[in-house]
């Protein structure tokens, strides 16, 4: 390899390697810094709904409720253990009077379910998309490879190329 080749070889990697630094640091710091209490593995929820809950709809009383909205994560289990003596529903699942029900949410999304257990007869969930090792990394490579160029172009600014061989010329006699 002639050194010519070999200098350039040499800056690229110092500069990929000096982006992915400047890029590990950007994007993890960003991560950190802005990370909220969804930025998590998935868990498990138990939403309970007390005895008399359903006479006390049917009267139009207020009961002991859940926020209109809640907010969850992708692969999140929410388990309603139902205490009342009727049945209750929510969005897909039929919870019978002493029984626990079990509604996984899977899709990203934001969804009204029917819930006969609230007031207004819907629960507003929104599920958000975790954020996995794979986002992470896509956000150190859109820092990295632009970074990588710049660092290349300033590593040749401060410290030029080695001139290459002139080619050599054959004396005829």
């Amino acid at each position: 390899m002639t050194p010519f080749k070999k200098a350039i070889l040499q800056r690229l990697l110092v500069s990929i390697g000096i982006a992915l630094l400047l890029g590990l640091v950007v994007s993890e710091g960003s991560f950190y810094l802005q990370r909220t209490q969804l930025d998590r593995m998935p868990d498990q929820f138990e939403l309970l709904v007390p005895a008399g809950t359903a006479d006390r709809i049917q009267a139009g009383l207020p009961v002991p409720s859940l926020p209109d909205n809640m907010t969850f994560v992708e692969g999140d289990i929410i388990l309603v253990k139902n205490e009342d003596s009727v049945s209750h529903q929510l969005g897909p699942i039929w919870v019978p009077a002493g029984a626990t029900g079990k509604l996984t949410l899977e899709n990203p999304s934001s969804y009204t379910l029917t819930c006969s257990f609230q007031p207004s007869q819907r629960l507003g969930l929104e599920v958000r998309p975790r954020v996995t090792g794979a986002i992470r990394f896509q956000g150190l490579l859109a820092v990295a490879a632009p970074t990588s160029v710049l660092v290349m172009l300033y590593l040749l600014v401060i410290k030029p190329l080695p001139q290459k061989d002139p080619p050599k010329e054959s004396v005829e006699e």
